[in-house]
């Protein structure tokens, strides 16, 4: 606390120097007994801070998109034909699988057991 005077209170003449008050504490100082905080702030030894170092750190950036990608294949429908729909009876005869003038002897209506 070297240009403080603590005695009378009051402010002394040192040449080239002025009075100035720390901005966390409010007490005078000479202006070259007060430090520039990373904030701005003038302050004295007594108050003066480091940065946090938390401010310094960076996230790391996350990428969720993969690598390639290609769209869904359509649906691929495989025909499958029964003794029902190979019969040429209406609304049972499935369209590629019915025979005309064709009774499958299972699905034939007409024999009664």
């Amino acid at each position: 606390m070297l240009g403080r005077n603590v005695m009378s209170g009051k402010s002394y003449y040192l040449k080239g120097s002025y009075n100035v008050i720390c901005d966390r504490c409010g007490v005078e100082y000479k202006a070259g007994e007060l430090q520039k905080e990373w904030n701005g702030l003038m302050t004295c030894s007594n108050c003066w801070e480091i940065r946090q170092p938390q401010d310094f750190v960076r996230g790391v950036a996350d990428i969720q998109a993969v690598p390639w990608s290609r769209s869904e294949p359509e649906d691929s429908f495989i025909p499958f034909c029964t003794p029902n729909s190979i019969t040429a009876i209406a609304d049972f005869a499935k369209a590629g699988c019915a025979i005309a003038q064709f009774i499958h002897p299972l699905f034939d209506p007409t024999i009664t057991e």
